[in-house]
C-alpha cells in the first residue's frame, strides 16, 4: 500500500512513481502481486483535502506507468476508501457520495478505474453500522443471521435485503452510477467483526460474521443489485493489534492472538461453518 503521505509525492512525477515501485515491488520478485492499493481512506481525513485528494488520481496513473515499465502492468491499482464517502446509502438505491467529492474526486476515481478494468476498493463494516443505530438495525440482520421479518425492501428498486452488507454494497454501487460508472466492479477491501472491546464485540459475534461472510461469498456471490458477481474480499484482521491507539475494538479485530493462536475457528473457503 503507498501511504497516504507520499502520495503527493508520487503525483508529482514519475520518476517518483517509478522509484517506489522499484523499491517496493520490483525487488521482489518471488511475491505474487495483484492489487497494489494507494492510500487508505484519505477521503476520510479533511486535514489532507487540500494537500491529497486531488492527487490520488495523477498517483495511479504514475504508478501505472511505473508497473508498466517494470513488467508489472497485471497489477491493478485502486485505493480503499469508507462508506463515510456516501453521503447517503439508506434505502441503497439512493446510495450518493458526497456533494464535496463527488465531481472532482469520485469522477475522475471512477474513469480511471472503469479505464483500467480495476476494482472499487470499499471498506466495509456492518459492525458499526450496527452499533450506531441498533434501534433499526437487528443485530441478526447485521450478523448474515437476519430472518424474514427483518429483511429490507428497497422502496426504490424493489429489491429485497436479508443482510446489512448487501445493503451497504448495493449503497455504493448506486453511488456510482449516479456518476456515470455503473459497471465498474465492486471490491471489499476490508471487512470484519470486532472480537472484544465494544458492545456486540465478542468473540461469538465476529466468529459468526467471519464464517457467514465466507459461506456467503464462496456459494452466493454478488448483491441483489449484481446477483452472482463474484468479487475480491480481504477480511480484517488476521491478528489482534495488542499496542493499536484508539477505541477498544481497535485492538480486536483479528481471527489470531499475537502470540499465534486463534481467537476463534473459521474456514475461509467457506466450505465449512
Amino acid at each position: 500500500m503507498v501511504p497516504n503521505e507520499i502520495i503527493p509525492s508520487v503525483a508529482a512525477s514519475r520518476g517518483n512513481a517509478r522509484r517506489w515501485v522499484a523499491k517496493n515491488l520490483y525487488r521482489h520478485p518471488r511475491v505474487k502481486i495483484i492489487y497494489l492499493l494507494v492510500g487508505n481512506e484519505h477521503l476520510s481525513n479533511q486535514a489532507i483535502a487540500g494537500s491529497t485528494w486531488g492527487k490520488i488520481v495523477p498517483a495511479m496513473k504514475n504508478l501505472r506507468h511505473a508497473l508498466r515499465s517494470y513488467h508489472l502492468g497485471h497489477v491493478k491499482l485502486g485505493t480503499p476508501l469508507a462508506m463515510g464517502a456516501l453521503s447517503a446509502s439508506y434505502p441503497p438505491s439512493a446510495g450518493e457520495f458526497r456533494e464535496d467529492i463527488a465531481e472532482s474526486v469520485m469522477k475522475p476515481l471512477l474513469h480511471f478505474l472503469s479505464y483500467t478494468r480495476s476494482y472499487f476498493f470499499i471498506d466495509v463494516y456492518p459492525y458499526f453500522a450496527w452499533v450506531g443505530n441498533q434501534k433499526d438495525i437487528p443485530l441478526d440482520y447485521a450478523l448474515f443471521q437476519g430472518h424474514t421479518i427483518n429483511n429490507v425492501v428497497d422502496p426504490g428498486s424493489g429489491l429485497i435485503y436479508t443482510n446489512l452488507l448487501d445493503q451497504m454494497l448495493d449503497a455504493t454501487i448506486a453511488a456510482m452510477a449516479k456518476l456515470g460508472y455503473p459497471g465498474v466492479p465492486l471490491a471489499i477491501s476490508e471487512t470484519g467483526w470486532p472480537n472484544g472491546g465494544g458492545e456486540g464485540a465478542n468473540v461469538a459475534n465476529a466468529a459468526t460474521y467471519n464464517r457467514h461472510l465466507a459461506t456467503r461469498m464462496s456459494h452466493t456471490p454478488g448483491t441483489p443489485a449484481r446477483p452472482d458477481v463474484k468479487m475480491p474480499v480481504f477480511v480484517f484482521s488476521l491478528y489482534n493489534e495488542d499496542l493499536k491507539p484508539g477505541a477498544g475494538t481497535e485492538r480486536h479485530w483479528g481471527m489470531f492472538y499475537p502470540n499465534g493462536t486463534s481467537v476463534y475457528e473459521v474456514d475461509l473457503t467457506g466450505k465449512h461453518y
